[in-house]
């Protein structure tokens, strides 16, 4: 043993570095062990947390199924969550583009319901067909914290054709057809108005020809359904049902008076105000009677006495456009005709907060390609008292007592101060024989199909 130390101090030094080699490794021995220690307890909380994992994982399952629609490649998919308390059902077309343009506007329905206090949500589907074109409307009911249900609707129409989605303006396509579909939809929401519930100017805002009034729609081959969202009648879903050959309907069929069933329904108007002293005096006897009734508005009156105008407008009655300065519509060109309405409807809106829905032109001289190209319903009369001829109150009356009936629209002016001495005694009489004095889009819902 050459290499071991023969002096005192060699033996010493050698004895010192055997000891700082065992403490060496003493020390690593200690950190192994507190290591494999950290890792045991790592996997003891690893495996203590999957349970909880997995039982928090399975809450929020949500299930996914999907089954065969009627129509070749397209299925209907279905999402069911036990936890968030919803199912969803959507068509599934294979085209991506199309899939995420539908999903995306399920899931923001989804996700507003889950931020909502409801209690439950269910999407259904049914499906029209037109041609190459699906409507897939799906109808969704949300349960409430008071058990009552409000079902609402999104629709998708499909091209099998061209592989897209097609909108409202893809459909109609014109300007034109878009301004009668704005009639026909305000004609039919009036009806089903049997109730009185909304009022002229929520019609009116609900069917105004702009393409978003119209975005939730149906095509069946014959008719275009459009849907109206909860709270339009209630907490209903409300749709009406126009045929699609009404789009190209070339005149228009004037409103002269309405079927009302037996109901006495009237409709007072008054043409060619407003007048700076005559039209107080009549809002002042409608309002002692509690009438409604319609005023047919120069543009150029409106524009000369916007207060009162506006007045008009405060007390609970209904607008309609008479023309800019009564001129013969008749005589002019669709063009004019079109420029002297528009231009009148501007004043009248800007003197009284809200546009006019009907139109009454002067003398009853239609321009049938001006109601081509307006959205606004033409509206004359049944009964014309003569008051601008006569001039004399009674008069006035007798022809109201001769000639009234269920249904009635009434023409009167009120720019004549004998018209405002009549209407005291026409309101009496009309109280005593059992009628209620309604606008114009009242009274127009009043009529049956």
């Amino acid at each position: 043993m050459q290499w071991f130390p023969k002096t005192k101090l060699g033996k010493v030094n050698l004895a010192l570095l055997a000891v700082l080699i065992g403490l060496i490794g003493c020390f690593f021995v200690l950190l192994n062990n507190n290591q494999t220690g950290q890792n045991l307890a790592g996997a003891v909380q690893k495996i203590s947390d999957e349970p909880a994992k997995k039982k928090k994982q399975d809450a929020n399952k949500v299930v996914v199924t999907s089954e065969k629609s009627p129509f070749k490649e397209i299925s209907y998919t279905t999402e069911q969550s036990s936890s968030d308390k919803y199912t969803l059902m959507y068509p599934t077309t294979g085209i991506p583009d199309v899939d995420k343009a539908i999903q995306k506007k399920i899931y923001n329905k989804r996700d507003k319901y889950i931020k909502s206090d409801a209690k439950k949500l269910v999407l259904s589907i049914k499906s029209t067909t037109s041609g190459k074109k699906i409507t897939f409307i799906v109808k969704q009911k949300e349960l409430q914290q008071n058990q009552s249900v409000v079902t609402s609707a999104q629709t998708f129409t499909y091209n099998r054709g061209t592989k897209k989605l097609r909108t409202i303006q893809d459909v109609i396509k014109t300007d034109t057809r878009l301004n009668r579909l704005s009639k026909e939809a305000r004609t039919k929401l009036q009806q089903k108005n049997t109730a009185l519930n909304i009022s002229a100017k929520k019609i009116e805002q609900l069917t105004a020809p702009t393409w978003k009034n119209f975005e939730t729609f149906a095509l069946d081959g014959t008719n275009l359904k459009v849907y109206y969202q909860p709270h339009t009648f209630a907490d209903k879903l409300t749709a009406v049902t126009i045929p699609l050959s009404n789009l190209d309907k070339k005149y228009d069929v004037p409103v002269f008076s309405l079927n009302t069933h037996g109901k006495k329904y009237v409709a007072l108007t008054f043409d060619d105000g407003p007048h700076k002293t005559v039209t107080p005096r009549i809002l002042k006897t409608l309002k002692k009677h509690n009438a409604k009734a319609t005023f047919y508005m120069l543009g150029n009156s409106a524009n000369a006495a916007p207060a009162i105008a506006k007045s008009v407008v405060q007390q609970g009655h209904e607008i309609g456009n008479h023309s800019y300065g009564h001129e013969n519509l008749s005589k002019m060109t669709a063009t004019q005709a079109l420029s002297n309405i528009e231009r009148s409807n501007a004043l009248i809106k800007k003197a009284t907060g809200v546009e006019p829905l009907t139109i009454r032109p002067p003398y009853g001289a239609r321009n049938h390609g001006l109601e081509q190209q307006l959205s606004q319903p033409t509206v004359l009369w049944s009964v014309d008292t003569l008051d601008w001829k006569t001039r004399n109150a009674a008069a006035t009356l007798q022809v109201v007592k001769q000639k009234l009936h269920p249904g009635a629209i009434i023409l009167m002016h009120d720019i004549h101060s004998t018209t405002a001495d009549a209407l005291d005694s026409i309101l009496t009489y009309l109280d005593n024989k059992g009628y209620t004095c309604v606008t114009i889009s009242q009274l127009e819902g009043k009529a049956q199909p």
